[in-house]
């Protein structure tokens, strides 16, 4: 399982975590649609189903918000701060907070359905999958909880401070680790399979494609590892930090702190394309219908044709722009890190 769902249900759009799926938006936007000040810092995602946008807040709040007009219909209150994003399966919302806490919230009654202490802060969006929440913390461990009634499964410790999200494929678990290492883990009973070192800090959620998982460096190394087995593939050495990875097709798309868009070629990390832009891409990009959405520490939104690298259109924020975009049927909806949250359509 790593294809996406008809919504932006999920940090990257599915538990394959390529930030790519085909909605009927045919994009680029046209026009600014609503704009929403939450009065408080964000580096959440956004995520999007229906008629719900959830954003969480650095003053310990998930902000359920209409997506039609931007319109708070509540404010759901942690323990910590809510840095990450959700994942939505159904009517339940997961997420974690830096309480240390993983909650599943009824989103449509707003109503908490259970509460899961994990001891380190959440930051990194968890996955939903196979009726299993996935998600990791700061103090080194992966977990993972029945999505029904938030039972522990299987605990994996000593895996390294994880700061970006997981991604899940057929069956497997991969985490990216501060301590350098890349895991591949059963979803199933969390035993082990593989542990591969980079060599440095990794920073980007990885994600999987064509039988490879593509990960990325603090030091600024793209590469790709076999998913069976952990064989090196392919390198590509893009300078500065990457802030994180998309994929479609068979393009790999990245963002880099010294604010590069690049495009490589998945079957052997050749690059087709690199576009200039306007501050460091700190966010990971997303990918609908031919164009890669991203944000950049300049207060910069781009649609970049994924063809070619070419701008197609660009907006301001009022802030930097450090999260993902999320891509819905109708609209483009981006979070500032002052919290203005943003819709174009």
């Amino acid at each position: 399982m790593s294809a996406c769902g008809p919504t932006w249900e999920t940090y990257r759009g599915g538990p394959g975590r390529a930030a790519s799926l085909h909605p009927d938006f045919a994009g680029p936007p046209r026009a600014a649609g609503w704009k929403l000040e939450l009065k408080a810092p964000s580096f959440s995602s956004p995520v999007l189903a229906d008629r719900f946008l959830l954003v969480g807040t650095n003053d310990d709040f998930l902000n359920v918000i209409a997506s039609a007009d931007g319109k708070v219909l509540y404010r759901f209150r942690t323990g910590g701060d809510v840095a990450g994003g959700a994942a939505l399966a159904g009517n339940t919302a997961y997420f974690g907070a830096a309480d240390g806490s993983l909650y599943a919230l009824d989103v449509p009654r707003g109503r908490l359905k259970w509460k899961f202490g994990a001891g380190g802060k959440i930051v990194a969006d968890p996955i939903v999958a196979d009726g299993k929440v996935f998600f990791g913390t700061l103090d080194g461990k992966v977990f993972a909880l029945g999505a029904r009634d938030g039972k522990l499964k299987w605990v994996a410790e000593e895996v390294g401070p994880v700061w970006a999200t997981p991604c899940f494929a057929n069956r497997k678990l991969f985490v990216a680790s501060r301590n350098g290492r890349l895991l591949c883990f059963d979803a199933a009973d969390g035993r082990p399979n593989w542990s591969y070192d980079a060599g440095a800090p990794l920073t980007a959620p990885p994600l999987v494609m064509n039988g490879n998982v593509v990960a990325a460096s603090e030091e600024g190394e793209i590469f790709a590892v076999d998913a069976a087995e952990a064989r090196p593939r392919w390198r590509y050495p893009a300078g500065a930090g990457v802030s994180g990875l998309a994929a479609e097709g068979g393009t790999v798309f990245a963002g880099t702190w010294d604010g590069n868009l690049v495009a490589l070629r998945s079957a052997d990390g050749a690059r087709l394309w690199q576009r200039d832009l306007d501050g460091a891409v700190e966010g990971s990009p997303a990918v609908a219908r031919g164009f890669v959405y991203v944000g950049t520490g300049a207060g910069k939104i781009y649609a970049v044709r994924a063809g070619d690298g070419e701008i197609s259109w660009e907006a301001g924020a009022p802030a930097g722009v450090s999260s993902s975009p999320a891509v819905g049927p109708d609209a483009v909806y981006v979070v500032a890190d002052d919290g203005t949250t943003l819709s174009y359509r």
